[in-house]
């Protein structure tokens, strides 16, 4: 889905770009603007801000609510 029609940038490039950044050693922190110039582009209007925010820090949010779960015992078929 597109989330920034400025520059025709889809949930997933914005995703991808921050798990990029993420996993680099000297990599910044994935900020809209940093997730932007990543991508080879920079924000215009900023109206995709907000959903930028969510899906680039979404997978951290998922990850830390992961490790707060408690991991789940499979039950053996014969019981």
């Amino acid at each position: 889905m597109i989330i920034c029609s400025c520059n025709i940038l889809s949930d997933k490039q914005l995703r991808e770009a921050a798990e990029e950044m993420r996993a680099d050693p000297n990599g910044k922190v994935p900020t809209p603007g940093a997730v932007f110039r990543h991508l080879g582009c920079r924000p215009r209007c900023g109206g995709c801000f907000p959903s930028v925010i969510d899906i680039i820090h979404e997978k951290v949010s998922q990850e830390a609510t992961d490790q707060d779960r408690p991991a789940r015992v499979k039950r053996s078929e014969g019981r």
